[in-house]
């Protein structure tokens, strides 16, 4: 089973994780990581890399964060890249719905961060420039 990580400023990665829930049902092998104000980087960093190898069952672990140059983006990308996984920005409930109903379809780990991406930036939309029957 892919393990999943959300590192987030603030609670946001508790709250996703708790939304995304109500929806999908439980999935036991995720870790919320959260960034407070005043919390160091690199103890940060360490954070990820301990929640990666509590994470890894054999199949791998998806990253996912909220913003792109953030700290916690920055920490899960370097993390992300010394164990040869992978680390989405932008993380919203879409994605997270698509990882939960994807983890275990026996996809590398590339195929599932694609389909993550695609179905985080498919559910942006306009919703009042939706023509009615789309």
């Amino acid at each position: 089973m892919v393990g999943l990580i959300i590192a987030a400023h603030g609670d946001l990665s508790r709250s996703l994780m708790q939304s995304v829930s109500l929806i999908t049902g439980e999935y036991r092998n995720v870790l919320t990581l959260c960034l407070e104000k005043n919390d160091n980087a690199d103890i940060f960093y360490e954070q990820i890399l301990k929640g990666i190898k509590e994470a890894d069952e054999g199949d791998g672990v998806m990253i996912f964060t909220d913003v792109l140059g953030g700290t916690p983006s920055n920490m899960a990308t370097l993390a992300a890249r010394r164990h040869n996984l992978f680390c989405l920005t932008g993380v919203n409930l879409p994605m997270m719905i698509e990882f939960l109903m994807s983890a275990e379809d026996r996809l590398t780990l590339e195929e599932l961060a694609e389909r993550c991406f695609e179905a985080a930036s498919s559910g942006i939309r306009i919703t009042n420039k939706i023509e009615r029957g789309d």
